[in-house]
């Protein structure tokens, strides 16, 4: 078992990029899985993730039920598996729990929990621009290759791939400038692209030559190509890696900020991308970009009204392969989470308690027991006074 604080997580913040609103969250989890086989089982492994390697967030896990071991991971890319390390210090690390479920029973759901401390910030990157953007040859002399390389989702080789990488390219005059091909392909995406489930539905991926090749027409648009946010990050990463700027896929949670009395609250599972800039760093960009409006809002970066926890990461992929027993393994049946819910009994839970009451009504409280307080003086100095 490998324990390590994810609070001792430090990665370097570009100087650029402004980190605000920064909040304290307690998010409680809880995942159902099925297992689906007609033989029960001594043991399942289940490593859930929780955390992936950023500059704007950090996890403490408070509590799992079952219990579980606290693990960061990294992919393996000969093998196709997760393997644990001792520590955070590579770009690929996760974190997360790894569950031993013991004595599973056939077509059983087994229900998982995890509570756990979430330190997070919104990304604001309009301090960033062309001028203080390298080059794709700046990119390739500053990481490692991987994260330049082709993949299964990712084939930018393919024809349809490379037409898009042509049309965009076109729109810059060829610029090699790594800003200048980001913006260029959010831009193209605002125009060409259009958010609707894609019927690969509920299969999880398509690779992003089918995505970029199939066109719908959308009456007084034109033709479109079209997906949700998966599908919009595969695309634009085939496209970067096309371009030679280095890319990667976060998946993870996002909270919306009501502000006010409302807060925070969990608005569901979303994708975005990592993509370098040389002379920055790594940075997020959100590329589910469907209209000119959110293009002018977000431009590079996020959505300010949202916080991203990135839970999972990804720089290369394979094509999936079927389960040698395609009936024996868990099934995820479904999922929640929800912010403020703390595990009883711990001090968090009463630092929450304290700290979730609004100030206004400490003082309501305060004035409250001064007025009983001073009540309770004034009797005892009439009682006195009587006595006399």
């Amino acid at each position: 078992m490998v324990c390590v604080p994810a609070g001792e997580v430090n990665v370097r913040v570009p100087s650029e990029v402004r980190r605000f609103d920064s909040r304290t969250l307690y998010v409680h989890g809880y995942l159902v899985y099925k297992y689906n086989s007609s033989i029960p089982a001594d043991q399942v492994d289940v490593f859930l993730n929780l955390w992936a390697n950023n500059f704007w967030s950090e996890v403490s896990i408070l509590e799992t039920k079952p219990s579980a071991s606290r693990v960061y991971a990294k992919y393996n890319v000969s093998s196709g598996e997760y393997f644990r390390v001792p520590n955070k210090d590579d770009h690929d690390v996760m974190y997360g729990t790894s569950f031993e479920l013991n004595d599973v029973q056939p077509y059983q759901e087994i229900k998982v929990d995890v509570w756990v401390k979430l330190s997070i910030s919104k990304v604001d990157m309009s301090g960033i621009g062309q001028k203080d953007v390298g080059s794709v040859s700046d990119a390739r002399a500053e990481v490692d290759p991987k994260y330049m390389e082709e993949a299964y989702y990712w084939d930018y080789h393919n024809s349809s791939v490379q037409q898009v990488i042509q049309e965009i390219n076109s729109t810059i005059g060829g610029s090699q400038n790594v800003y200048d091909i980001v913006y260029a392909t959010i831009n193209w995406f605002s125009t060409h692209m259009l958010y609707m489930e894609h019927e690969d539905y509920p299969h999880q991926r398509l690779k992003a030559s089918q995505i970029l090749g199939e066109k719908i027409v959308v009456p007084g648009y034109g033709e479109k190509r079209y997906g949700v946010c998966r599908h919009f990050v595969d695309a634009f990463i085939a496209i970067m890696r096309g371009f030679g700027v280095p890319a990667n896929m976060f998946y993870g949670l996002i909270f919306y900020d009501y502000g006010g009395t409302l807060g925070v609250v969990f608005a569901g599972g979303h994708a975005w991308c990592e993509v370098y800039m040389p002379h920055i760093g790594w940075v997020p960009v959100e590329v589910t970009i469907s209209d000119k409006y959110i293009r002018d809002v977000i431009r590079v970066g996020l959505v300010s009204e949202y916080y991203y926890l990135a839970n999972y990461k990804e720089f290369t992929n394979s094509e999936p392969m079927p389960p040698d027993e395609p009936h024996e393994y868990l099934l995820g049946a479904y999922w929640g989470w929800g912010v403020g819910e703390v595990p009883a009994g711990t001090l968090d839970s009463i630092i929450y308690a304290v700290t979730s009451v609004p100030l206004f009504d400490w003082v309501l409280l305060a004035v409250i027991i001064v007025l009983v307080v001073d009540s309770l003086m004034i009797r005892r100095k009439i009682n006195t006074l009587t006595r006399l």
